[in-house]
Formats: structure tokens, sequence, C-alpha cells
């Protein structure tokens, strides 16, 4: 088990996806974690399942994948496929607890809780999209008093809601809720991001973006409207036995991914206030000041005061006040003036 504890109050927590990008090679899993920790990530993410849990055996058109990435597989030789043997899972969270990384995983069923909680007891869980009606998952998943994320993908607010109350009633603490689009690849025009901050207010909870998209473009832009985490699928390269590689990042693209989320979590403030009068360039605001000798007892005019840089004089909007003032000193060009070079 981790020690560490998932922080979901500062800049987007970023998770890498492992999925089925090991390939059915343990050792590019391994490589996976280790990618993703240099890349920047601050967990890493397992699915865990079999094919006979998450399907049945059963070769009719319903269980025929007609369209996308997976066209032409049957559900549960694409589920076979891609699965991450339950005996990896142990040397996998190890890997990542050695890196500092927490490893937690999706569940599909109530014995991958069970088993998850037994071999490597992670301190948050996620839920998928497609298993947000999943009832008896949901409550047993509640009832470890964890955290957990969760994917909207192809729910409505009334599932959501529903999910929620499950999960909460049954013992989750929290629940943050994945934006997320269930197509692979996902279209930036179908994330409608300004969502985000809505989904906030309707459901009371952090909101966080499980993204299947192509690059890092949309969760840069969902960092600027507050996510708090950021799941992205990681591959070690794009060859068929990584089955999820078309719409995952590379480990450098990953790593760009990081850097730029972080980056437009700091150009956003958040969390901190914006002290303009202790920037360097505030010097250069306009000021009044003296542009021709003054004698004192002379009147401020057009003539002798002007509004101009840099900014060590009286405040431009003081302008109306003192012209038609007499001064009490002599003052050169470039003087300031000051309230208190006005005559009584």
């Amino acid at each position: 088990m981790s020690s560490l504890i998932p922080n979901f109050d500062q800049e987007p927590w970023l998770v890498a996806e492992l999925s089925g990008n090991h390939g059915g090679s343990l050792q590019k899993a391994l490589e996976l974690v280790d990618a993703a920790y240099e890349s920047g990530a601050n967990a890493i993410k397992l699915q865990t399942y079999k094919p006979e849990t998450i399907t049945v055996e059963a070769r009719n058109q319903n269980f025929l994948i007609d369209s996308g990435l997976w066209k032409g597989n049957f559900l549960f030789d694409l589920y076979k496929k891609a699965m991450t043997p339950w005996e990896w899972h142990t040397e996998i969270n190890q890997r990542a607890v050695d890196k500092n990384l927490i490893c937690f995983s999706s569940p599909f069923d109530e014995t991958a809780v069970d088993f998850l909680e037994k071999e490597i007891s992670p301190p948050i869980y996620k839920i998928a999209s497609f298993e947000l009606n999943h009832y008896p998952l949901l409550k047993k998943v509640g009832s470890l008093g964890k955290k957990v994320l969760a994917s909207t993908g192809v729910s409505q607010s009334e599932e959501i809601e529903e999910a929620i109350s499950i999960l909460k009633g049954n013992g989750c603490p929290e629940v943050i809720l994945m934006h997320c689009v269930s197509s692979y690849p996902a279209e930036p025009d179908e994330f409608f991001l300004s969502k985000i901050p809505q989904m906030q207010k309707d459901f009371n909870c952090k909101i966080g973006l499980s993204d299947h998209s192509k690059g890092h473009f949309i969760p840069v832009l969902a960092t600027g409207l507050g996510v708090k985490v950021i799941e992205k699928h990681l591959t070690l390269d794009r060859k068929d036995e990584s089955i999820d590689g078309a719409f995952s990042l590379l480990p450098e693209d990953f790593k760009q991914m990081c850097t730029n989320v972080k980056k437009a979590y700091d150009s956003m403030g958040f969390g901190r206030s914006r002290k303009i009068e202790t920037t360097e360039n505030v010097k250069f605001k306009r000021s009044i000041l003296v542009s021709k000798k003054i004698e004192s007892g002379q009147v401020l005019n057009n003539d002798n005061i002007r509004i101009a840089r840099p900014n060590h004089g009286m405040c431009p909007s003081k302008w109306e006040q003192i012209l038609g003032k007499k001064v009490n000193r002599r003052l050169e060009v470039g003087d300031p003036i000051r309230i208190q070079d006005i005559a009584d």
C-alpha cells in the first residue's frame, strides 16, 4: 500500500492511465510506470477485470464491436487481450511505490475490489464511465471509506446524482466527478468544457478530466476551468499490441502535458492574490511631473507640468485639482509634484 495521500486542493493531480498499453508484457507495464514517473505524473492507474467479470463469452452481433479502433472484435476477445493480469498488480504497485507514485485502479466488479484491497490497498478508487450504474460495485467501493473518482461519460444528470448518493451513502467521504467523453479517440468539439464550472455547482463537488483525445490541448484548457484531476493514457509506442496507443501520449508528450498543465495552473493564479503594487513595472505608470522650471509662488498650469512617466509624482487623477494652485518651493524639470509642494 502506498503511504501517499492524493491532494485535490492544489494544482491538478496528474494520472497516467496504463490500460492495456502493456501489450501483454509485464516488463513493458513496469517500463510504463517508470515513464509515468519520469514524465511528471502523480499517479498511475490500472484497470482490474477479467473477461468473464466484464462480459460473457458470446459470439452474436450484440457482442461485436462494429466501429472505431476495435472494430471487428468480440467483447470477450478484446477484454482478454487488453486486461492487466491480476498477478501483475503487486509488482506494478511496488514499482510505483518505489517511484513515489500512487497506484490505484478501476475495478469492474466486486471481486476486483476484494482483490485490490488484499493485494495493494489503494488510497483511492476510480469508477469507469460505463460502470456508473453498477450499483453493487458502487456500494462495495463506497463502503471502503476512500475517495472516489467517477467518470461521467455516458451518464445523464439523474444517473450521476444517484451514483454520488450511493457512494456517499455507503461511506465514501468524497466523490470527484471526471468530465469525460466516451469516444476513442474523442474529438475536441465533443468535450463542451464550458460545462465544467456548472458541473461543480450542480453536483457540489470537485471536477476532474478523463481525456481520450489526441494530444494535450484539452487537458491544458480544462486546467483553466479549475479541474482538480487530469487522467490521460500513456503509451511507450503505438504498435498494434498497445491497444489504446492511438489516443495515448508517448512519454515525451506526457511530460510536455504535465509541464503545460502546471504553467496553465500558475497563469490562472488560483489561490493567489494579485498584488500589482509590488511589481517592478509599477514605476512605469504615469504621474504629474514638472516640465518647465517653476519658482516658488508660481501657479501650476498646462505649460509647466505634464502627465508623464515615470511614476514618482502625484497620481494623474489629481490633475484638475492642482491646476491653478501655487507651489511653495522651487521645482526643476522632472521633479514630481507632491501634495506637500502645494501652497496652502
